[in-house]
């Protein structure tokens, strides 16, 4: 029992040995990306409600730090590569955690460190003493996790996305039946949102497409970037109509009704196919249940013959 007080003591400090050796070469001003608009209200709105967000931040932010300064893109063609890639996830995700490219693969390194130091101490707690090669496994695991939860979040926010779209065109239909053009109801829709949940994820992305239209680009071409940023099937259906009523001279409040109808029938219609494709999945499980139970009760008729 010493022996493993000791051990997980040693753990301990080992732990703290780190975080130490970590802070000590911080650099006298960090070089952090620069980050602004809703990601800079989320990182702030995070920092005072999570306090686990708030103490890993600054480390975080250390080795991202060295990522950017001593592995640039233009020496690394690789890492400029994921650094692109995680760039439009981070983006599709809403910006999960407010966090940067060279922030996220800080956040893996810190996961898969925190993932090591827990194995070495759950072995010792186990086994007495320290598997090492447990620790690196789960450190692997703690490493990919991050990039787990991006694909999470970026399936999660399409989810709400075209759960809610028909509701927030409806209010832009309103808006544009009661005299107001698009840009002007697009703006009122947008404000009203952000006032109700500043993370919607539909109003944040039309809030996009208002400020692209402020400075200039064209209706056609902010809603293009729009379906680019978000992969949704029902929302390129829809910009689709609305390119297409505008070089017909369609009135757009009459589309945006007819597609606002036609996406909740494809809706309807999905709910349905997923509810007759789950009687189907669930045959295989119940087979396996309906053997185990055929087992147990002719393993007992034929022991309780025997028994006779």
């Amino acid at each position: 029992m010493d022996t493993t007080l000791l051990l997980v003591a040693a753990l301990i400090l080992m732990f703290g040995a780190f975080f130490l050796l970590v802070y000590g070469f911080v650099p006298e001003e960090v070089n952090e990306d620069e980050i602004y608009g809703y990601r800079l209200t989320k990182r702030k709105r995070l920092i005072a409600e999570n306090s686990i967000y708030a103490m890993v931040l600054p480390v975080v932010q250390i080795f991202a730090h060295y990522f950017s300064t001593y592995l640039p893109d233009h020496k690394w063609a690789r890492l400029a590569n994921i650094r692109a890639d995680l760039r439009e996830k981070l983006m599709r995700s809403g910006f999960m955690g407010a966090y940067t490219p060279n922030e996220f693969l800080g956040l893996s390194c810190v996961a898969g460190v925190g993932m090591f130091l827990a194995g070495m101490t759950i072995s010792t707690l186990l086994f007495d003493s320290p598997k090492i090669g447990l620790a690196i496994v789960l450190g692997g695991v703690g490493t990919y996790m991050p990039t787990l939860q991006l694909s999470s979040a970026i399936n999660d926010r399409l989810v709400e996305i075209d759960r809610k779209l028909p509701y927030t065109v409806d209010l832009l239909v309103l808006s544009m039946r009661a005299g107001l053009d698009f840009m002007t109801a697009l703006d009122r829709v947008v404000m009203r949102g952000l006032e109700q949940n500043p993370d919607d994820a539909i109003v944040q992305e039309l809030g996009v497409v208002l400020q692209e239209m402020r400075v200039g680009t064209a209706r056609s071409d902010a809603l293009i970037n729009l379906c680019e940023r978000v992969k949704s099937e029902y929302l390129q259906s829809m910009v689709g109509a609305i390119l297409q009523s505008e070089k017909r001279g369609s009135p757009l409040a009459l589309v945006l009704e007819v597609q606002i109808g036609t996406i909740r029938t494809k809706r309807t219609q999905k709910v349905e196919k997923l509810a007759s494709q789950a009687a189907v999945k669930i045959l295989l499980p119940l087979m396996f249940i309906f053997a185990a139970v055929l087992v147990v009760v002719i393993g007992a008729m034929v022991l309780k013959v025997k028994n006779q």
